[in-house]
Formats: C-alpha cells, structure tokens, sequence
C-alpha cells in the first residue's frame, strides 16, 4: 500500500514564465532560420461537435476546441503581436579574411 500522501490536483507549475504570443513567434522565427518578413503566429484549431456534460443525463449539445498546431505566416497587416524577422534575427556576418 503506498505511503504517498501528495495528491495530483491536475494543476502543474510551469517551469518558467509562460511565452507571450510575440515572444514565440520569435523562437519560431530563430528555429526556421528566417531573417527578413515580418511575421504572426498562425494557430490551427481542430472543433468537435457533440453531447457534452458532466454526466449522462445533463448533457447538451456542444463543442469542444483545440489547438493542434502553431506556426507562422507572413503578416499582411502590422498587429500587435507582428514580429520583424530581421529585428529578432538579424543574418549573421560573415568574417572578412584578413590577408597577410
């Protein structure tokens, strides 16, 4: 019989400060390699349909939504959230060869 007594309340602490919406479209923009474009984070839900409730016998008709992926696209309107490509990752430079 285990001696456990902590229970799983369903809740977990992030590790850190959970990223804004800006702050990941920025790590995507470094994880593509993209350096120039200004970009937003595009988000692809998935909606189910169907008797949603707690029990049988008071379910109603609902729905239920999800985010299945996260990625970017090309901003055509500069927002809020809008990130600069070659503000967050600017092209690195390439070293000049010194000739001796």
């Amino acid at each position: 019989m285990p001696t456990d007594t902590t229970q799983n309340t369903g809740t977990h602490d992030p590790i850190s400060d959970p990223l804004s919406l800006r702050e990941l479209a920025e790590v995507l923009i470094k994880h593509y390699e993209i350096h120039d474009g200004s970009y937003d984070l595009a988000l692809e839900f998935q909606i189910g349909v169907g008797q949603v409730g707690p029990n049988p016998e008071l379910q109603l008709p609902g729905a239920m939504v999800s985010v299945s992926r996260i990625g970017l696209i090309q901003a055509t309107n500069i927002g809020p959230t809008t990130v600069d490509a070659s503000i967050v990752n600017p092209p690195k430079r390439k070293r000049k060869k010194s000739s001796d």
